[in-house]
């Protein structure tokens, strides 16, 4: 199946945008009347803030679930090309067997219950809060940024065995992976396969017009050197066919805010990918239950 064909298939199974997710609460909407009314008044200025605002991650200072990295044997900062220092944790010992990568406006706290079950398997494990995220220095990050993260500490510690990845996460350690990295199997968990789908996913939050969609999306493939309007080459599904590292997906049924067909698409295009299902979770549901969470690890490592 052609890239392109893939990218409109996953694309139309979203349909309009008519879920809760899209939909949004009071905030949203209200957010959506403002960007309609500036692009009216003062349309450059609110192309040159949403220019900023779709590469800025929103931050939560207070999230009670920072307490969890108190519980870490070992933290530490590294240094990026750019300049930014990122903030990292281990837990269960000092060379990590598992490197977790969290999604987009998430952070390694959100791990806990995944944390916790692989150290009561025996294992150490290492994530990381990536630019812009948790503890971890900027304001604007982008998916270069997470493979960065993901290829030190990968670097650092010499291979890791296994690299988990959530949601924007997942979607940047296959890009890290297509490239090469020092693992012996990969783990998704309800990560997007079309990269054009995460700016369709985001256009339809905040109900762009369509000229400002056009405008972005120019923004979006200059900032990531994209220079033949080719989003694929940033899908998961993206020249994968010769893949040898072994790929476990887990996927919730009832996810509304990245679909299934996204891991089946991935699923038909990875040569040594399973996908298990769940059910009733949703997109942030499944991060947190125990019993889907060991499905995975069983099929990563049984």
């Amino acid at each position: 199946m052609k890239e392109q064909e893939t990218k409109t298939r996953i694309s139309s199974s979203y349909g309009k945008y008519d879920l809760p997710e899209y939909r949004g609460g009071l905030s949203l909407k209200a957010f959506r009347g403002a960007i309609k009314l500036g692009e009216l008044i003062a349309e450059n200025y609110t192309r040159k803030k949403l220019e900023s605002l779709i590469f800025r991650p929103r931050r939560n200072n207070k999230d009670p679930k920072n307490r969890f990295l108190d519980t870490s044997s070992y933290r530490n900062q590294f240094t990026l090309k750019n300049g930014l220092s990122c903030h990292y944790y281990l837990w269960g010992g000092t060379k990590p067997d598992v490197l977790l990568v969290h999604g987009w406006e998430s952070k390694a706290a959100h791990f806990s219950t995944l944390i916790n079950m692989l150290v009561q398997q025996g294992k150490c494990v290492v994530a990381f809060d990536a630019v812009g995220h948790g503890n971890s220095e900027g304001t604007e990050s982008d998916m270069n940024d997470f493979i960065a993260g993901i290829r030190y500490l990968v670097d650092i510690y010499d291979g890791i065995d296994c690299i988990i990845g959530y949601s924007f996460g997942g979607l940047a350690l296959i890009n890290a992976a297509k490239n090469g990295l020092k693992t012996n199997r990969l783990g998704l968990i309800s990560a997007p396969a079309s990269f054009y789908g995460i700016f369709e996913k985001v256009a339809a939050q905040l109900s762009f017009t369509p000229k400002m969609s056009e405008h972005l999306s120019q923004v979006i493939l200059k900032r990531y050197g994209i220079n033949d309007g080719n989003w694929d080459i940033y899908s998961a599904y993206f020249g994968v066919q010769s893949q040898a590292l072994p790929l476990s997906i887990i996927h919730d049924r009832d996810d509304t805010y990245v679909k299934c067909i996204e891991s089946e698409i991935l699923t038909e295009f990875w040569p040594d990918a399973k996908l298990i299902y769940t059910s009733k979770l949703g997109h942030r549901g499944i991060i947190k239950s125990e019993s889907a969470l060991l499905q995975l690890y069983k099929s990563i490592f049984e």
